[in-house]
């Protein structure tokens, strides 16, 4: 488990990585990850072989992209000539790496192809900036899955706000994908899909609740979208969605905004949705990402919150 610690304004924010002390254990060891030379780190992602992925500043204050692993700590990924920043989101098990780079004048989602030797050095192959949608401008990467695929949003001017897309690579190139919006709404966000392309996230109206929404997509295209089941109140968004089809992200729930979890069945129809509660003492709670289902329990990460001071939460779901 991999995330980020430190007080706002007062201390710089540091990568952390939480192992714990048996496999699937609820109790670990919290370690810094370091730096690339400046005060900040974070860290956003990890993949099977242990590496790590995030963003960290270096000592003239930018951000740059690093991936750690246990043999060769924190390296710096670098930019493209034309990038002056960036950060990834997510990492797979094939040496991709998805993340947002930026220039003076705008963002862009981005992919990085690298691979880690047996002495722990980080080699990249690739850097990529993906494509906008026509007449787009900004873009950002949200999720990543094992066959390549990224998701996130990109602002279309023609459509509207910001637009849920689906970026899948071939061999000419990367295509952009419109995820589009429910009936009615005016933006929307991508922020997780697995290996099947089923993509979550959720879409905003002008006004009112969000709601959270699973796209069905085959070979880079849209096939599908539907609002999800809630427990009767909103607003509610997907966050995170593993290859068992099961989705995390949060909703009201009397009143509180909750962690949950929807189990999808075959063809996609919601087979169960289930609150997964807070820590003791926060108000509420966020479920981000979720692992595999192993030996019947599904590891889910987070954070609650009480007043500002969000604590980093791992739920183990049977």
């Amino acid at each position: 488990m991999v995330g980020t610690t430190g007080t706002p304004f007062f201390t710089p924010s540091r990568a952390f990585l939480w192992t714990p002390a048996q496999p699937r254990g609820t109790t670990g060891t919290l370690e810094d990850l370091g730096t690339l030379g400046g005060a900040d780190a974070g860290a956003e992602a990890i993949n099977n072989a242990g590496h790590v992925v995030g963003g960290a500043t270096t000592a003239d204050g930018r951000g740059h992209p690093y991936l750690w692993s246990r043999a060769g700590g924190m390296q710096d990924l670098g930019l493209s000539p034309d990038w002056t920043s960036g950060g990834p989101v997510d990492i797979n098990d094939f040496g991709q790496v998805a993340g947002t780079v930026g220039s003076d004048a705008w963002q862009r989602a981005a992919v990085w192809q690298v691979s880690v030797d047996a002495a722990g050095v980080v080699h990249v192959a690739a850097r990529d900036t993906l494509p906008a949608l026509p007449g787009g401008g900004n873009s950002t990467a949200r999720g990543l899955n094992g066959i390549g695929q990224v998701v996130g949003w990109s602002y279309s001017p023609a459509a509207g706000p910001n637009r849920a897309v689906l970026w899948t690579p071939g061999p000419a190139g990367w295509t952009v994908e419109d995820l589009g919006v429910l009936p009615g709404d005016l933006w929307s966000t991508a922020e997780g899909i697995n290996d099947q392309g089923q993509v979550a996230g959720y879409s905003q109206p002008k006004q009112g609740c969000a709601r959270a929404v699973l796209w069905t997509t085959l070979g880079g295209r849209l096939t599908g979208m539907r609002a999800l089941e809630t427990l009767g109140e909103c607003p509610a968004e997907a966050w995170g969605i593993n290859n068992q089809s099961q989705i995390v992200g949060r909703m009201h729930i009397n009143r509180r905004s909750e962690a949950v979890m929807w189990t999808l069945g075959p063809g996609g129809a919601t087979a169960a949705i289930r609150d997964l509660g807070r820590l003791t003492g926060t108000a509420s709670s966020l479920a981000l990402a979720l692992g595999a289902t192993l030996s019947g329990s599904t590891e889910v990460v987070g954070l609650s919150r009480m007043s500002g001071d969000n604590r980093a939460t791992l739920w183990s779901v049977r």
